[in-house]
């Protein structure tokens, strides 16, 4: 099995290509790629810019059908252009988000997010709404520490612990919470790598997005393999028509 690993920003989650590498299936190779080529940020957290980071997360989902990969795992807790790729193409495509909130529905009845700031929170409460997602979520706790700044040249993992931990600690002893989600890919990892008791620190088991939404890409691609489509071609995921997809591709000087 091959999946292919889309961080939908113009750099890669620190820990996680070793965190996926420990719990990867030992017949699934996997390769990690990002789109600095067409967006040179290393966060999305704002409405441009996750506006802005689709277009690159769609073409790199296109080249993975091409390239023969079983699945795609559009690795950010914004799930960047996840309903527009499996318009799109017939491999399964998931993200971290919508996995993470299906799996804390079977783990709980009731579940949080720890996020960078309010309105990132709310673009995922937005999302979970989307998804008829949003009936067990009790609450968003910021951490208080912008997307940039997550990674370790800019500060320290042991201080992400911190926050993230204390947010999800009142998730859980004020909010209700019986299960905690990360809102973003990069705390997720720091703390999936240098916390592994994590459920013994916060009181509840804490699912990182990441680890969720690769391994829901196994499962889907061995339903795919099973003659099980990805998508439902009826509604929602029905492909554009082919010849108004072709011209936009051939004015866009894409290919086809």
């Amino acid at each position: 099995m091959r999946i292919l690993i889309v961080n939908p920003f113009g750099d890669t989650e620190v820990y996680g290509q070793e965190n996926l590498g420990r719990v990867a299936r030992p017949d699934t190779e996997f390769d990690v790629v990002n789109i600095a080529d067409v967006y040179p940020l290393r966060n999305n957290q704002w409405l441009y810019f996750r506006h802005m980071c689709t277009d690159g997360t769609l073409e790199k989902v296109m080249w993975a059908e091409k390239q023969g990969y079983d699945a795609v795992f559009i690795s950010c807790s914004l799930d960047i252009g996840l309903h527009e790729a499996r318009q799109l193409v017939d491999i399964p495509v998931t993200a971290t988000l919508e996995s993470a909130a299906l799996v804390a529905h079977m783990m709980g009845s009731t579940y949080s997010l720890v996020t960078v700031d309010r309105q990132n929170g709310n673009i995922q409460e937005m999302l979970l709404r989307n998804y008829g997602l949003h009936d067990h979520f009790v609450s968003q706790r910021p951490f208080g520490i912008d997307a940039n700044d997550l990674y370790p040249d800019r500060t320290p993992p042991g201080e992400v612990i911190e926050a993230v931990v204390e947010a999800a600690r009142l998730c859980v002893s004020e909010d209700g919470a019986e299960v905690v989600v990360p809102g973003c890919t990069l705390a997720g990892s720091v703390l999936t790598h240098d916390v592994p008791e994590v459920e013994s620190v916060i009181g509840a088991p804490v699912l990182d997005g990441m680890v969720t939404g690769f391994k829901i890409a196994e499962m889907m691609a061995d339903m795919h393999a099973a003659g099980i489509p990805a998508v439902s071609r009826r509604g929602w995921f029905e492909k554009p028509p082919e010849q108004d997809f072709h011209k936009l591709r051939s004015f866009l000087n894409r290919p086809t």
